[in-house]
């Protein structure tokens, strides 16, 4: 790996992350934030920071290869909702893209984004690349281990997951009762998980699953303890994730939180 690392930013925690260990490991972070979803704290964690429009992929590749960065890591949330709200400021570059892919997707276009950044001779890296320990094992992290009826939700809710997110619809799924409640899809996890509240009342089981064809560019789950203190308050009593592809950010904290309202969080791995 080269001296350098860039970094292009969404919104949540997960940038900071990445740029804490990569500082860690001697490299300089070049940043490009999304702007109106990346912290522009993050600024302050990082060698260069730049922000820019959602969707000027000309000026992305210029903003990397202006400092010589030839290694990139995808890093925060970006939802689906930008394929209908922000397409028509798109530059012609990522017009261009989604027109040439055919497909009206976030994983085509951040999949064509990626071979456009590899042209210009920038690797887009795993986005786990420096944050491999965090990446969810397999069995249980909590104190408390699921119930019987759990387990079964939990089943339930891998195998929808993982259809809903070879859709690239969405990651989460949401039970109770061998029923599928909610579904993530434009929302997002959090808003999800309070809308199968809404529907379904307490007892949820979560379940969080990566694509059958994930890309590890930009596809791999996130869970932090925001997501944690969303079940918490939903009345959740367990959260189950794809291990070895699932990030969790914070574990210590997001362990303890569930810990404290007794609620369980395992690792399970993918439907074979």
């Amino acid at each position: 790996m080269g001296s350098s690392i860039g970094l292009i930013a969404g919104a949540g925690r997960f940038p900071f992350h990445v740029a804490r260990e990569a500082k860690r490991q001697g490299l300089d972070v070049v940043a490009v934030g999304i702007r109106g979803w990346a912290d522009a704290a993050l600024a302050a964690h990082v060698d260069a920071y730049e922000e820019i429009p959602i969707g000027e992929l000309g000026r992305l590749i210029r903003c990397l290869t202006s400092r010589g960065v030839r290694q990139a890591i995808m890093a925060g949330k970006v939802t689906k909702e930008v394929l209908l709200d922000s397409r028509g400021t798109f530059d012609a570059e990522a017009r261009g893209l989604l027109a040439r892919s055919g497909e009206l997707s976030v994983r085509a276009l951040l999949g064509a984004i990626g071979d456009r950044l590899a042209r210009e001779g920038i690797t887009l890296l795993d986005s786990s690349t420096f944050l491999q320990e965090d990446l969810c094992p397999v069995g249980v992290l909590t104190s408390r281990r699921p119930t019987a009826a759990e387990q079964e939700d939990i089943a339930v809710g891998l195998r929808a997951a993982r259809t809903l997110a070879g859709f690239d619809i969405g990651q989460t799924v949401i039970v109770k009762g061998r029923v599928v409640v909610a579904v993530e899809a434009l929302e997002g996890t959090d808003a999800a998980i309070r809308r199968a509240h809404a529907l379904a009342g307490e007892g949820l089981v979560v379940v969080k699953a990566a694509s059958p064809d994930q890309d590890r560019r930009f596809d791999l789950p996130v869970v932090g303890p925001d997501t944690m203190e969303t079940l918490r308050e939903a009345g959740g009593s367990c959260l189950a994730v794809e291990a070895g592809t699932t990030l969790l950010l914070e574990r210590q904290t997001l362990v303890a939180s569930a810990n404290s309202a007794r609620l369980c969080v395992v690792g399970v791995s993918p439907p074979a």
